[in-house]
């Protein structure tokens, strides 16, 4: 094709993305249809087979480098990154996230279930024979709580309570991957470290020190467990979404929950962080235990406040 019809035939698909981009740029994308939005995506693909076409045929050509130039400036607006201001940052953290609790409940309920379940399984059957805890924990951890000992020495509780905080993390990215696994995955994880946790908390008060224990689990823990149930609830609707379609294409709707659940997952980071800095922090101090059990006491009426800002506030 000779450069002059081919600048003929299309020149008018130019002027409209040009126009469009105008538009985006005094107006922002919002402010199209989505009509609109998929004919500037239209016009950006067929501008960029003109680009490499012109490119072919006509190196030399100015149509070349004003072409360059229009699909440079519209790729911007097709593949840009959200930038996440601080503004942002901080109105999701105060309300974003609680409502998106409030809007996902039923998904973290089901997710807490799951997790109870495995818990009060467990702690059953090891209270009626503390040898089915054999079932549910490793051998190593079993006998360093019978015999008081942990590696040799006295138990080490800080270091019981740093594993469990490893734990839960892997929890909570493995609760929320293993979505994709229509929720099968997510299930076993949340039901097996509910289990975990259920059997170690009757061999504690078996042949432990109760008391201890929660006062170094439960000022973080709080936190990190409600972390696990929100990963686990992120995790339930992807497998939803890849269960039940609707009118969307599996893969579309794949796409649909894995979003919805990735912004859950920011908030449970947050969550992590919290947890990070109590366990980092606050539960090695040497006080007294019934001054850490005093604190998480508190950390739980604030979590529950925190969770109620949508309930309190009613804003649509």
């Amino acid at each position: 094709m000779r450069e002059e019809l081919f600048i003929e035939v299309n020149s008018n698909i130019w002027r409209e993305l040009e126009s469009q981009y105008n538009k985006i740029n005094k107006k922002d994308i919002k402010s199209f249809s989505s009509l609109e939005v998929k004919q500037f995506l239209h016009n950006f693909r067929l501008c960029s087979h003109h680009l490499a076409y012109a490119r072919t045929h006509y190196p030399k050509s100015k149509v070349v480098a004003y072409l360059n130039s229009l699909v440079g400036k519209c790729h911007s607006h097709v593949y840009a990154v959200k930038k996440i201001s601080p503004e942002y940052l901080l109105h999701y953290i105060a309300y974003g996230f609680p409502r998106l609790l409030k809007e996902y409940r039923w998904y973290i309920l089901s997710s807490f279930g799951f997790f109870a379940i495995g818990a009060l399984l467990s702690l059953l059957l090891v209270l009626i024979d503390p040898n089915n805890a054999g079932i549910f924990l490793p051998q190593d951890m079993i006998k360093g709580i019978k015999s008081g000992n942990l590696g040799g020495g006295q138990w080490n509780y800080p270091l019981m309570s740093s594993e469990i905080m490893t734990n839960n993390i892997t929890v909570c990215l493995k609760a929320f991957a293993l979505g994709i696994t229509l929720g099968i995955g997510t299930i076993y994880v949340l039901y097996s470290n509910g289990a975990m946790l259920g059997s170690l908390t009757a061999l504690v008060y078996f042949y432990g020190n109760p008391t201890k224990f929660w006062s170094l689990i439960l000022p973080h823990g709080l936190i990190e467990l409600s972390a696990i149930f929100i990963a686990g609830a992120a995790g339930l609707i992807i497998a939803k979404y890849i269960l039940l379609p609707g009118e969307y294409t599996r893969k579309s709707s794949l796409i649909a929950g894995s979003k919805k659940a990735v912004s859950l997952i920011i908030g449970v980071a947050f969550m992590l962080i919290i947890a990070g800095i109590i366990e980092g922090f606050f539960t090695p101090l040497n006080i007294y235990s019934s001054t850490k059990l005093i604190f998480a006491a508190i950390s739980g009426v604030i979590l529950i406040i925190y969770f109620s800002i949508p309930y309190i506030l009613k804003r649509p």
